[in-house]
């Protein structure tokens, strides 16, 4: 819907009697809206604008302030939410719940949703019908990315084997409708350049062993787009340690055994091992330094089969290993973006990285030595 910019017909205040008649509409279409939701969404002394486009599409907004819904035809009967509408209520609308935020990529790039792509409850696919409006949202994050509408009912889906697409999406995180707002925002860390990840701040200490399924996330990831791991083999040149000098190598060895020196490895975290989060911000340096050490533990504990998307490296391995309490935000680094972090430890050693040409993603083909070799927990000091 906005993925090419479209000509601005008219933008005016909205009259008492329209306003009124929109928050009716609003109410009847979302049902799960209640007063205070509605107040938030559409404040009662503040103005609402409306913008109408040459294509019928028409957005209404807060004066001043945000898009929170727009109607697909002008007519009243397809009025959808932003997602700036859904970050101030993620519980508007219902959600399908991806199987991994690697899977986000797709869709905040202009794809509908597809079920192979959607992560199905143990008390089985919720029922819906055609032509509902459901918003998607990433495990671990409770702020949507996309909203549109179903394109069968749950039972034609379940006839169908759960193959094809399950949402016409309308509107999209990084789409032309939220990039229109000045000083245009992200509800938390998790959201990222190009993909959307858990939400840092509502995450857990590393355990040692990994509390995603790294199966089942490359497999949904492989169902997506038709790539298999053998294609992501030959998608990027042949990882080969010979291609980093034997000095570089010891040097990172020696660099890597001092820092798992001071990584604190736990078997079971509890509370009571939770690091109380720093009242200042991370400084870049802090940011590069917590990084690192988050990347060595998740190498160390979690990291096994390789070739590894960077997506999947960053979401099931390294996140998982940040303090308690503490945000791991790629953008505050003095690398500001995961593919540019990755390429830079490959640089000095620590790992072989190269670009899937498809995808064009940084993805781990292999680790030095030092961090391949399985270490008894004993072996690591502890503070």
């Amino acid at each position: 819907m906005f993925k090419k910019s479209m000509e601005l017909k008219s933008h005016q205040r909205l009259s008492g009697a329209d306003r009124k008649k929109l928050k009716r509409t609003i109410k009847d279409r979302f049902p799960a809206a209640s007063d205070p939701d509605m107040d938030s969404l559409l404040p009662p002394k503040v103005e609402i604008t409306v913008d109408k486009f040459q294509n019928r599409v028409i957005v209404y907004g807060v004066e001043g302030g945000l898009p929170m819904f727009f109607d697909v035809d002008g007519r009243g009967t397809e009025v959808f939410p932003t997602v700036y509408a859904l970050w101030k209520v993620p519980n508007l609308l219902p959600s399908f719940l991806l199987k991994g935020g690697e899977v986000s990529r797709y869709v905040i790039g202009g794809a509908d949703l597809m079920f192979p792509g959607i992560s199905i409850p143990p008390e089985g696919l919720p029922t819906f019908s055609a032509g509902e409006i459901w918003a998607v949202k990433v495990p671990g994050n409770p702020a949507p990315i996309a909203v549109g509408s179903t394109t069968m009912s749950s039972t034609e889906a379940l006839k169908a084997g759960l193959r094809g697409k399950a949402l016409k999406i309308t509107h999209y995180y990084r789409d032309l409708l939220w990039e229109s707002v000045e000083g245009h925002y992200v509800p938390n860390a998790g959201f990222l350049e190009d993909v959307v990840f858990e939400d840092p701040a509502s995450s857990s200490l590393c355990q040692t062993s990994n509390s995603y399924d790294d199966d089942t996330a490359n497999s949904s990831h492989n169902q997506w787009d038709g790539i298999n791991d053998e294609e992501v083999r030959d998608s990027v040149d042949a990882g080969d340690d010979q291609s980093v000098p034997d000095a570089v190598k010891k040097t990172a060895e020696q660099e890597i055994m001092l820092s798992l020196a001071n990584v604190k490895v736990t078997d079971n975290v509890s509370g009571d091992e939770s690091i109380a989060e720093d009242q200042h911000p991370l400084s870049v340096e802090d940011m590069d330094m917590l990084l690192d050490k988050c990347l060595l533990q998740a190498l160390h504990t979690t990291v096994k089969d390789l070739p590894m998307p960077g997506s999947t490296l960053w979401s099931n391995h390294v996140l998982p290993c940040r303090p308690s309490g503490i945000t791991l935000d790629i953008k505050k680094s003095s690398h500001k973006k995961l593919s540019k972090w990755l390429l830079a430890k490959s640089s000095g050693g620590l790992i072989t990285v190269k670009e899937d040409k498809y995808k064009k993603e940084a993805v781990l083909l292999s680790t030095i030595t030092i961090i391949q070799i399985t270490h008894p927990l004993s072996r690591i000091n502890r503070k």
